[in-house]
């Protein structure tokens, strides 16, 4: 049993690492882009950018239906079982999938192609560069679409380091070149071609993986088994609603302020939008391993260690958010005027987006700390009611914004506060209760496991960040950097003493010694 903890623990901590290591690189990227795009391409086309490029880039994914989240579940099992034949009906099943589900990407790239200019308000002299953005990315998705199982399989078998390997050469080789072509006077259409190529490029190298890792594995149709889909697709509708949940919270809103008021308060309404979701990110990123960690104990019937799983990751989880939250809500105007203060240099217009920021960080702070537990769940193959829910919550926010934009005609902010009520309800309150029924915690446990000893590891920093805003406020980038860095370092430190028991502590060492002997 303890040399089984300490081959999972080393590769969760190897699979986190690489997962890490992509999103700094590509959250520095991304922030660093956001106002070199708003200073050559301009507001309106960067509006433009974030409600097509943006959406397809960051959400195509769950154009699967959750197909993804079953293969990543089923590899693992099919491993544990040593069952060669299971995984190859799983790859050949999942490619006849995606053959078809990139038929219907080109179909939808052509309604949306002739629609767009009638569906969202564009000012007339940009509907022809959306039009051809749209096509572009479009057909560059749907030619990458049926590659898109290999990350889900890699993923099964638990190789993030390959996984984002192909994505961190993709990101950085991307970057040069719209970076160069943008600063040799090209605008929007070579954006979308740059990214759409990359896509395809990074799902060509990820592919490449897999057939070394596993060779027995034929593509195959007459190995596909409708059965077999069907099975799939049960479990990953489930994973899909929970998804389609979280995109509809974030990603509604750019198209319901694009239909209802206009392309360059999409770019704002994203502008303060984009720390929370770099957060959210980061949190995902921090915890992707758990889920096929989890399938593969289950599988095991190993439900002590799963249970240990749900209460460490609930811990850390709110170890990260709670001064992360703190600081978007107290220093969200420093930040932001540090940031896009250089493009968007109307003061009021930096104080509405930092209320934005502030509104949007509580709420999503309640909904990221759900996180954790929604995996766990979905490792388990339990977690249909859970993703139904979060569905319903990013419904609920679709029409508290139309409510807040065409009735009340609050703005920006009101969209806000029609995310912040719903998210704060149900994943505050409904989804840790439900939660704790399903894995059979009891309050006791969850208060004294979990929230308590994560209070007393974070509660330094809060105090450190009211004094900072106090006392200093940041004005420029060392300043921001500076608050995060002692943020981070106090959070660390105040973790290790008061946050981590004694066992916890002395796997973490394990750990670490272990990875100094690989």
């Amino acid at each position: 049993m303890n040399a089984q903890r300490i081959t999972t623990s080393r590769r969760l901590v190897h699979n986190t690492f690489f997962n890490m290591l992509t999103f700094v690189v590509s959250g520095v990227i991304g922030f660093a882009l956001v106002p070199f795009f708003l200073g050559h391409i301009g507001k309106a086309r960067y509006g433009i950018w974030v409600l097509v490029g943006g959406i397809v880039f960051r959400y195509g994914a769950l154009l699967n239906l959750g197909l993804n989240s079953a293969i990543n579940r089923y590899v693992p099992v099919y491993l544990a079982r040593n069952d060669k034949d299971g995984i190859q009906r799983v790859i050949s099943t999942s490619l006849f999938f995606f053959l078809v589900l990139a038929m219907l990407v080109v179909a939808g790239t052509v309604i949306l192609y002739l629609n767009i200019g009638v569906w969202f308000a564009i000012e007339p002299e940009l509907v022809r560069p959306a039009q051809r953005l749209i096509l572009i990315i479009g057909l560059c998705f749907a030619v990458a679409m049926p590659l898109q199982q290999a990350s889900a399989v890699l993923s099964g078998l638990q190789r993030y380091d390959l996984i984002n390997l192909a994505m961190l050469g993709m990101l950085l080789a991307r970057t040069g070149v719209v970076v160069v072509l943008l600063l040799r006077g090209y605008g929007l259409i070579v954006m979308g071609i740059a990214f759409g190529a990359g896509e395809i490029v990074m799902r060509l190298s990820q592919f490449s993986f897999v057939r070394r890792l596993l060779p027995q594995a034929k593509l195959s149709f007459s190995s596909a088994n409708l059965s077999l889909l069907r099975e799939m697709l049960a479990y990953g509708l489930n994973t899909f609603s929970y998804a389609l949940g979280a995109v509809i919270i974030f990603k509604a809103s750019d198209i319901i302020i694009g239909i209802f008021i206009g392309m360059e308060e999409v770019g704002q309404f994203a502008v303060a939008a984009a720390g929370v979701l770099l957060l959210s990110q980061f949190l995902q990123t921090f915890m992707a391993a758990i889920k096929p960690a989890v399938s593969d104990l289950d599988a095991r019937d190993d439900q002590v260690r799963v249970r240990e799983i749900s209460f460490l990751t609930q811990k850390y989880g709110i170890l990260l958010i709670v001064p992360a939250v703190l600081f978007f809500v107290l220093m969200g105007r420093e930040f932001l005027s540090v940031w896009v203060g250089g493009e968007y240099e109307d003061p009021a217009l930096i104080r509405t987006l930092s209320v934005v920021l502030a509104i949007l960080a509580v709420g999503h702070g309640f909904r990221m700390a759900q996180y954790s537990n929604f995996l766990v769940l979905v490792g388990r193959g339990e977690h249909r009611l859970f993703g139904l829910i979060t569905a319903m919550m990013g419904l609920l926010c679709v029409v508290g914004s139309i409510i807040a934009v065409r009735l009340l005609k609050m703005g920006l902010v009101g969209v806000a506060w029609a995310n912040f009520v719903p998210i704060v309800l149900i994943s505050g309150v409904i989804l840790p209760i439900y939660f704790n029924w399903k894995m059979r915690i009891s309050l006791w446990e969850s208060i004294s496991r979990v929230v308590w000893p994560a209070l007393l590891g974070c509660l330094p920093s809060v105090g450190l960040i009211c004094l900072w805003k106090y006392l200093a406020p940041p004005a420029s980038w060392s300043g921001i950097f500076a608050v995060v860095i002692a943020v981070m370092m106090v959070t660390l430190i105040c973790s290790w003493l008061f946050s981590l028991r004694p066992v916890e502590r002395r796997r973490f060492v394990s750990v670490l010694r272990l990875g100094k002997q690989a």
